[in-house]
């Protein structure tokens, strides 16, 4: 089973609508998909829940165990794609996630997980909380979204230094330009020092997503950003596969976006 995290220590940068694309872009090559809401704004889980769905999280309940916990998951409104809803209650979840790795039971969770899905994409909450250091030890891959910007530069280098500092080494990191603005000089320019880097575009569909409640390949494929997210995934999940931690290949398009390093 492949753990992949979308990640950033700021917020505002589109976390949760990478997380939210990238989780459909799996189920839709087959793989048995869950996508992990740990951000208190609960974003991914309102865009990707049936309309009927109104059973609410509660991380408290998780401090009872696994067992708990997994009797959350609840199916999206796409096959193959399931949900573990984010709680509000954001220092609830923090809590949860660091007994459970004081009392060995993350690799447990992990293990159990393992037995109904071959990708976890996890929504992570900004910050260098505990909870994300956490997290992370169970990460095969990190997606970091990235505004065209020096200091969004910087602090990817501090995401690298936080994961390095408490893992000993980082898992293979993902950076992708987020909300590009191709009028903007200073985007442009970021863009040229760094021409392989993936790019999702600040464009119509996605604010489209939220009004639509869907993700971009399910109402505009085409588009660019619709085009970029399959390509992002496309090298995601190559770098899984050689990584073996992904069992199963999937169909589709061959062209893949720039790999982890």
């Amino acid at each position: 089973m492949a753990v992949v995290a979308v990640y950033n220590s700021k917020g505002g940068v589109g976390k949760s609508t990478f997380a939210i694309n990238l989780a459909w872009e799996s189920a839709q090559q087959g793989h048995r998909t869950l996508l992990w809401e740990l951000d208190e704004q609960g974003d991914s889980s309102w865009m990707l829940s049936p309309d009927d769905w109104n059973r609410q999280t509660s991380a408290n309940q998780f401090m009872l165990g696994s067992r708990e916990l997994l009797q959350q998951i609840h199916p999206s409104k796409f096959p193959g794609l399931s949900l573990l809803d984010g709680d509000q209650n954001i220092r609830a979840t923090e809590n949860f996630l660091v007994l459970f790795s004081r009392q060995q039971k993350l690799s447990k969770l992990f293990a159990e997980l393992e037995e109904s899905f071959d990708v976890i994409l996890i929504d992570c909450p900004p910050g260098f909380s505990e909870a994300n250091r956490k997290v992370l030890l169970f990460t095969h891959l990190v997606v970091v979204p990235v505004i065209p910007s020096p200091l969004a530069e910087r602090g990817l280098t501090k995401i690298r230094k936080f994961m390095t500092l408490h893992r000993g080494h980082h898992p293979p990191i993902l950076p992708v330009f987020s909300m590009v603005d191709r009028r903007r000089k200073m985007h442009n320019l970021a863009l040229t020092e760094k021409p392989d880097r993936p790019v999702i575009d600040m464009a119509s569909e996605i604010e489209q997503m939220t009004h639509r409640k869907l993700p971009i390949g399910a109402f505009a494929a085409k588009s660019r950003n619709g085009l970029a997210f399959s390509r992002l995934w496309s090298g995601i999940e190559r770098k899984l596969l050689e990584m073996v931690v992904l069992r199963k290949k999937a169909k589709g398009d061959e062209t893949t976006a720039s790999e982890p390093s």
